[in-house]
């Protein structure tokens, strides 16, 4: 069933200037939309409501967990292995479809005010459909799917054949401009069978999981003995143009190469990496070696943020640890959360603000002295990504739908129940998984 939406649509936007390919020209433009794309962009003095404010694409966020933005300040002062063992996973699996929905809402309402118009979900284990329902109802552009995890607490895993049978009623459930991804949760959450089943996917589906994150990780056997996470997913055909792979921070000898040669792509998360004490990816490097880079939020309860320009402030400030503040141009940065990402999504008519493209479109509406600013600053294009974006965005469209716009949120649904009951009713529910893992 094709939903419908009643959502205000603009046909022109006149702004003060626009950020396409990564590359900023001021001045006025006036953008004109039909039928969900954008139309023509020619230059003009701008007037009207939108007169001070900056275009650019909407950002893409090439790892998320919607379900986790409910969890949001619940699970801190944690290395990744107690934080999924104790915390993460047992909330988790105690969702409800209500609690969900309410996570997802609330992520989709922090995307949205953040200038974010698509997005990869690393789903759940269950009532995945209900994400899909609320993503289709949103008008989000997202790929989502069914966590698959079969090794773990019973209470969070389920065996092939049920995992299978999920995936055939998320997959079903998708339309509009949601698509299904495959998301297996990481190497030593599944089984080889799941990873035998995985290796049939047809090309062209797009996939994702967790890679090299921790040290600890690396410390279990499978990984010594596979050489690496990277090692360990190539040997199973878990690498390749249709495959994300969030982290890749601890990275073995030759697995850049692989990441190279397959053309897999490398998704960025450098503010849980910190949070978690992971460690820090080594982007630069990434870069030299050709290797494609998204960066991304991952979810707000290893964040508790959805802030994908923040985390590209973050991730320009560590980049200029690793190498020199000169490492990598803000073009590039740019570009790894808008058009980049679009292309390891496998959307190849968004991500730029150009003729035929996707109105995918953010307005960024900088104060009268940051405006001043703008114009002589040196790099005019981080000036405007090290802005607080939260504050800044005044509209955002999907597909030439309002989504946001000045506060409000018009294709998004009511919440089930309150933020702070559902949060509640999580925990609760947790407290009483056997053994009693939140205790520890």
């Amino acid at each position: 069933m094709r939903l419908e939406h009643n959502t205000g649509m603009e046909k022109v936007l006149d702004v003060s200037g626009i950020i396409d390919n990564g590359r900023f020209s001021p001045g006025g433009f006036s953008i004109e939309l039909e039928n969900g794309l954008i139309q023509s962009i020619t230059r003009r003095n701008a007037t009207g409501k939108w007169k001070n404010c900056i275009a650019v694409p909407g950002l893409i966020q090439t790892h998320i967990h919607l379900g986790q933005t409910l969890f949001r300040g619940m699970a801190e002062g944690r290395a990744l292995f107690p934080w999924l063992e104790n915390r993460i996973w047992p909330f988790e699996a105690s969702h409800t479809p209500d609690t969900l929905a309410v996570s997802v809402i609330q992520s989709l309402k922090e995307l949205f005010s953040s200038g974010c118009t698509g997005l990869l979900d690393m789903g759940v284990l269950m009532y995945s459909e209900v994400t899909v329902d609320i993503l289709r109802r949103s008008y989000a552009r997202a790929l989502t799917g069914n966590s698959l995890m079969d090794q773990g607490p019973d209470w969070i895993t389920e065996e092939l054949s049920w995992l299978k049978e999920e995936t055939g009623r998320v997959m079903k459930s998708c339309g509009d401009l949601v698509t299904y991804a495959y998301v297996p949760r990481f190497a030593l959450s599944c089984s080889e069978s799941i990873w035998d089943w995985l290796a049939e996917i047809p090309a062209g589906i797009k996939r994702t999981t967790h890679a090299s994150e921790s040290q600890d990780e690396l410390k279990h056997l499978t990984m010594r003995e596979s050489g690496g996470n990277i090692h360990f997913l190539y040997k199973r055909g878990f690498t390749g143009p249709d495959t994300l792979l969030a982290h890749c921070v601890h990275l073995r000898d030759g697995e850049m190469e692989i990441l190279r040669e397959s053309g897999t792509t490398a998704v960025h998360c450098p503010w849980t990496n910190l949070r978690l004490g992971s460690g820090i990816a080594d982007i630069p490097a990434l870069d030299s070696e050709n290797i494609t880079v998204t960066v991304a939020s991952d979810g707000a309860a290893c964040n508790n943020r959805l802030d994908l320009a923040g985390d590209l402030r973050l991730a320009m400030g560590l980049a200029s640890i690793k190498k020199s503040p000169a490492a990598l141009p803000a073009e590039f940065w740019f570009n790894s959360g808008t058009r980049s990402a679009a292309l390891a999504l496998g959307w190849n008519n968004t991500g730029r603000l150009a003729r035929d493209f996707a109105a995918d479109i953010a307005l960024i509406e900088p104060s009268e002295v940051e405006l001043e600013e703008l114009m002589l600053s040196e790099d005019p294009v981080r000036y405007i990504l090290e802005l607080i974006w939260p504050e800044r965005v005044v509209l955002t469209m999907v597909a030439g739908k309002t989504v946001y716009r000045n506060g409000e949120f018009p294709t998004l649904p009511s919440l089930p129940m309150k933020v702070s009951e559902a949060r509640q009713l999580v925990l609760d529910r947790a407290s009483r998984i056997p053994g009693d893992p939140l205790s520890r």
